[in-house]
């Protein structure tokens, strides 16, 4: 079992996992099956290009289907303020481990990886929207929960 940073190349392989996790959690995609597909392709390809979006991945180079796990940091900067001079955060996002390969730990391993880099290049928080099932993974790994979000559907 090896964790390591995607690539490009990845990509596919990303956008698979992601429209999994998304049928998953039960995610009404209303038809949009192959828009949110090649918008997310779009998406991360540009983003990883730029460096605004990094993915790791679970690979085990024995098993058959390719990757196993991904988790992905949304890097942006805000203006600072108290506690994050530098403004520099990350949001974590797209977390998913194919079911044959849960309780494997590979999402603790994926999100190990996932806040040494934050710490490393000094982001100053790093945030997340956790489902029930993957909550406690992010409790063991200090995360705390906040009740101070509001957040707004357009239209």
């Amino acid at each position: 079992m090896r964790v390591r940073q995607a690539t490009l190349a990845d990509i596919p392989a990303l956008v698979a996992l992601r429209m999994a996790l998304f049928v998953e959690l039960g995610e009404a995609l209303g038809g949009q099956e192959e828009a949110l597909h090649q918008a997310s392709v779009d998406y991360f390809s540009r983003a990883m290009a730029e460096g605004r979006l990094i993915s790791w991945v679970a690979e085990d180079e024995e098993a058959a289907g390719g990757l196993l796990a991904v988790g992905s940091l949304t890097l942006f900067e805000r203006p600072p303020y108290p506690g994050n001079l530098a403004g520099r955060e990350a949001y974590l996002l797209n977390m998913y481990t194919r079911p044959a390969w849960r309780k494997w730990g590979l999402a603790s391993q994926l999100l190990d990886a996932m806040t040494a880099y934050a710490d490393q290049r000094g982001l100053g928080k790093l945030w997340l929207h956790a489902s029930d099932t993957g909550r406690p993974i992010y409790e063991r790994a200090g995360f705390v929960g906040h009740p101070g979000y509001l957040e707004r559907e357009p239209g």
